[in-house]
């Protein structure tokens, strides 16, 4: 685990998308979010993606400006540096570069491009319903 006492995360798009609109496995992980016992670690191109998929679902101005205000409320902002290219969906690399420059202990996602990795440099990568049982 990190310096800290809670965990630093790096939550795919799509499970993030999942827990705003179909709660779940996912919903709970946003839950630990609210709730200060993860840190959330967030880059300029993962807030993009997110931001750039919401259009898709059917959401109203005030469901917008909630998840905006969760997403300035919650979040830790990095700047990766470092890029790397080792998926074999190149979207996917956006999720490597923020968990190596925020050092997080966890990728949070369903993709299989990313749970392969299993581990990257430090990160382990997991299922939504995996975290959720690490951390109960």
């Amino acid at each position: 685990m990190s310096g800290s006492s809670r965990y630093k995360v790096v939550v795919d798009t799509n499970v993030l998308l999942s827990g705003l609109f179909f709660g779940g496995k996912s919903g709970k992980i946003l839950s630990f979010i609210k709730n200060n016992k993860i840190e959330w670690l967030i880059s300029p191109e993962t807030t993009a993606e997110l931001i750039g998929k919401l259009p898709r679902f059917t959401v109203d101005p005030v469901f917008l400006m909630e998840t905006a205000s969760f997403i300035n409320n919650f979040s830790i902002r990095i700047l990766p540096l470092i890029r790397f290219e080792i998926c074999r969906d190149d979207r996917d690399n956006m999720f490597l570069d923020l968990a190596y420059e925020g050092k997080a202990d966890y990728i949070i996602t369903g993709d299989k491009d990313l749970l392969v990795l299993k581990n990257f440099k430090g990160s382990i990568v997991v299922k939504p319903a995996q975290f959720v049982k690490l951390i109960g």
